[in-house]
């Protein structure tokens, strides 16, 4: 997934928002919620993918809050998103039910995932991280995430030192520039890492680095 297909938030600063479950009551509880946030604007509700895409082509917004369960299944507008290309960054909605389904939505590039069984006010600090060019993990995701470590060796195991830090980092949820000030490098030179980061990984996206992060962190814990 290339690198510039994000979009930046609109100029006066508001996040666009749309929201996309097929549950009205969690909908409508959410709309409620983020109409009360001055720096939040819900552009529209949808309850299917096929919905969402068309409301897409035609609005641009800077956050889906996406549901994966619901017709036109989330997972399938997820990809049609990425496949286009379009200009939004995507926090899933889930209870978290089946670990899978998180590997699979990161794969195909979520930007954050916000659980359904927590306060619906961290959802909405959520689209604010997620519409800040973070990347945004609940424990439950991280925890899931590590248990999966094992089995075949995962490539990465020549990332040098200064790699892993990025790459921590990264699946922090940092930005490139706050990393770069951070590191006290330019956004040029952390650019590069993330360049040499994925090509050892395999993988296409910060996203993937991210969840490779949390699977395999031991390694450099233990010094490999």
């Amino acid at each position: 997934m290339p690198e510039g297909y994000r979009a930046e938030p609109s100029s006066d600063q508001t996040i666009r928002v749309i929201l996309a479950d097929d549950h009205a009551l969690v909908l409508e509880g959410l709309r409620a919620l983020l109409e009360q946030a001055p720096d939040i604007q819900v552009v529209d509700v949808v309850q299917d993918g096929d919905e969402l895409l068309a409301l897409l082509d035609r609005h641009p917004v800077d956050v889906v809050v996406l549901d994966l369960q619901m017709p036109y299944h989330g997972f399938t507008a997820l990809a049609e998103i990425r496949r286009r290309n379009m200009p939004v960054r995507v926090l899933v909605l889930t209870a978290f039910g089946d670990g899978e389904s998180i590997q699979t939505a990161i794969e195909l590039g979520a930007e954050g995932f916000a659980l359904k069984t927590e306060s619906p006010r961290q959802t909405v600090e959520a689209i604010r991280l997620v519409a800040g060019g973070r990347l945004v993990y609940p424990r439950a995701a991280q925890r899931w995430l590590a248990l999966r470590q094992g089995g075949a060796p995962s490539p990465g195991h020549d990332l040098s030192a200064r790699e892993w830090e990025v790459l921590a980092h990264v699946a922090q949820g940092l930005t490139n520039a706050e990393i770069a000030g951070l590191l006290g490098v330019s956004e040029n030179t952390i650019r590069f890492h993330l360049k040499n980061i994925f090509e050892k990984l395999h993988v296409s996206n910060r996203t993937e680095a991210a969840a490779w992060y949390f699977q395999n962190r031991g390694q450099w814990r233990a010094g490999l």
